[in-house]
């Protein structure tokens, strides 16, 4: 055994209840400070229990609500990373405590003293500076947080009016309230077990609503196993999760056996653990590659994730007052406010005005600086500097990655890739545009939610992404269009809509404020030369095609549209074609409903965009169903 252990073992061991008492005065040999001015009185030491439900309400806080975004950038993996993470937390919080006693016969009191005893005065004012601004701006950004929370909960009932400002300031007022009422660590026990409760709650209707909603899921979104590339980020977001450390000098301090403290941590990191994984699983599980962060904006809206929120904003602000005591009892030490140099009434007075003064300015600055939110954490960042650090050049649209590529501009292909499939065909005398609608509910209105729009009397846009995208785009296109018709008083070529339309897509690559565009879209038209066919993709690249596709099927149906003959091919064959090529390409296992699109830029049209009439519609489809029991014979036949 080593003598940093025998020393350990001797300040911890004792035979009977006053063993605690006379390890607790040992202080009195460290910077002259006398032991019942440094430490908490018996009465007000806590349990082990008590311990632990301060150390999960510390650590199981908003960080819950992005471990299924976590697992999404590692995969499954990521369940893997939440038990190392645990492991890492626990193992590196016995071993500060155990710095806490590297001096035989001295407890050192705080982080502070640890980085004193190793790097002198100038150690101890940095990581002092440090702890404080961290601690401190973590609960200006929680009363925030619980503001905006609040307001957004608020929304339709009579005190909507208040606004978020009130919503904040009522926050911290709440965390003012528990801060002056509580001495020690221990007098806000019911604070943290009802902390630990509203986090519990939460957890519960998080699982309940993802394995609810998994029910209604046509097509289970797709998950991975592990991604390599992505395991700096999904490791750093999970280790964040497990923060707190710097609470635990005076968490260890506040028990009535110092020794058990091990046992506190592991039991609590546990628990954390377990919570952590059950959410990231079901979240990860149920929505796949489609989860966000946090996980409420993947969750069914309602009466369950409105109370899921208000449990999450009851577990911040509860944590707070809890975090603020590692500040004020170092700083009430380093003022001598205590009862034996001030006396009980001035001690308590002079306790709630240096509070209530500290706790003013949180509230203003949390009130009334802009960006406040922003500024803590690059304040923080160096309390968080692994986190910052580890986070790769892919989060960020801009970059490019070492080998030439900007991941998010992939990630937005990802989205086109599991879209239904569109197709568009320039043929002889017109243009032929048809999408594969996929069909999520049979509720859904037939014909409604089109993907195939008209942008100008003759321009078509067809599309394969999110809808909501598409929309934007479209809009966007009528406008360049309508502009140029305003200017040049002709209709805009095709040439031109799909140059500027590109470089508008481009330019959302461009700013890290902004995401690219999830969203391919197919332009049809008909100008001065002819038919004409372009496909703008997410990077923003335009190019014109005789035949082009985009979505989940596009490699089945640019094989077909290979196969045509697109230069002697008339209009009408073109329909028949399109839905023949729609329909091969269909994935009936993934997919079972959907519904299909077809229009045209053609002389039957007058040279006008408009969906196909309906008999044609019914042709090419019965076309294509019978093309598709045709190739089910053959095959059938063959073998």
């Amino acid at each position: 055994m080593t003598l940093h252990h025998r020393q350990q073992q001797s300040l911890l061991s004792n035979s009977d209840t006053n063993n605690t008492d006379s390890y607790r005065s040992t202080d009195t040999e460290y910077n002259n400070s006398q032991a019942d001015e440094r430490v908490p009185e018996a009465s007000h030491l806590s349990s082990t229990t008590e311990t632990f439900f301060h150390i999960v309400c510390i650590t199981a806080g908003t960080g819950i609500l992005q471990l299924p975004y976590a697992l999404k950038s590692g995969g499954w993996a990521g369940m893997a990373y939440i038990a190392l993470a645990a492991a890492i937390s626990a193992y590196t919080g016995k071993i500060l405590v155990r710095c806490l006693y590297y001096k035989h016969g001295v407890r050192l009191q705080s982080y502070s003293e640890v980085a004193e005893a190793a790097f002198g005065p100038r150690g101890r004012l940095v990581v002092r500076t440090l702890k404080d601004v961290n601690l401190l701006g973590v609960v200006g950004i929680y009363i925030v947080l619980a503001g905006i929370s609040i307001d957004s909960l608020v929304v339709g009932t009579p005190v909507e009016q208040f606004g978020e400002r009130f919503w904040i300031a009522a926050s911290a007022v709440v965390v003012w309230a528990a801060i002056v009422a509580a001495r020690q660590i221990h007098d806000v026990f019911v604070l943290s077990i009802f902390g630990t409760l509203t986090t519990v709650v939460m957890v519960v209707i998080v699982i309940w609503l993802g394995v609810l909603d998994l029910e209604f899921m046509h097509v289970r979104p797709p998950t991975k196993a592990i991604d390599i590339r992505m395991m700096p980020i999904s490791l750093a977001s999970i280790c964040f999760s497990f923060g707190g450390n710097l609470n635990w000098p005076d968490l260890e301090a506040s028990m009535k056996s110092p020794k058990k403290w091990s046992k506190a941590l592991s039991l609590a990191t546990t628990f954390i653990a377990f919570i952590y994984a059950c959410v990231a699983a079901v979240g990860y599980g149920v929505y796949g590659g489609h989860v966000r962060s946090p996980i409420f904006l993947s969750l069914p809206s309602g009466i369950a994730v409105s109370i899921a929120k208000a449990m999450i904003t009851a577990h911040v602000l509860l944590a707070c007052p809890i975090l603020l005591t590692a500040v004020f009892i170092e700083a009430e030490r380093d003022l001598d406010i205590s009862s034996n140099t001030l006396g009980v009434f001035k001690e308590r007075l002079w306790r709630a005005v240096f509070r209530s003064l500290l706790m003013l300015v949180i509230a203003l600055f949390a009130l009334f600086v802009s960006d406040f939110s922003k500024i803590v954490p690059i304040l923080g960042a160096v309390a968080a500097s692994l986190v910052v650090f580890v986070i790769p050049y892919d989060l960020s649209v801009s970059t490019y990655s070492p080998d030439g590529r900007v991941f998010q501009v992939e990630y937005a292909q990802k989205a086109v890739d599991n879209s239904g499939t569109a197709i568009g065909l320039r043929v002889k005398g017109g243009v032929v545009l048809a999408v594969e609608k996929i069909k999520h509910s049979r509720l859904l209105v037939p014909n409604s939610n089109k993907r195939i729009m008209t942008a100008g009397k003759h321009i078509g846009v067809a599309s394969a992404g999110w809808m909501s995208d598409t929309r934007h785009l479209v809009k966007r296109t009528r406008d360049e269009a309508h502009n140029y018709h305003d200017i040049y008083k002709t209709n805009a070529p095709a040439k031109i809509i799909a140059e500027r339309m590109g470089m508008y897509v481009q330019a959302y690559t461009l700013y890290s404020a902004v995401r690219p565009f999830g969203v391919s879209t197919i332009l049809a038209c008909i100008d001065e030369d002819g038919p004409q066919l372009y496909m703008i993709e997410p990077s923003g690249q335009y190019v014109g095609y005789r035949g082009c596709a985009a979505g989940k099927g596009k490699q089945a149906a640019k094989t077909e549209i290979e196969k045509l003959n697109l230069e002697e091919l008339t209009v009408r064959e073109a329909v028949k074609e399109a839905a023949r090529i729609i329909y091969a390409a269909h994935d009936d296992a993934k997919d079972k409903l959907f519904e299909l699109e077809l229009s045209w830029i053609c002389e039957e049209s007058n040279n006008l965009h408009t969906h196909v009439p309906q008999d044609v519609l019914d042709e090419a489809i019965e076309h294509a169903e019978k093309a598709l029991d045709d190739d089910d014979e053959m095959e059938d036949d063959e073998e």
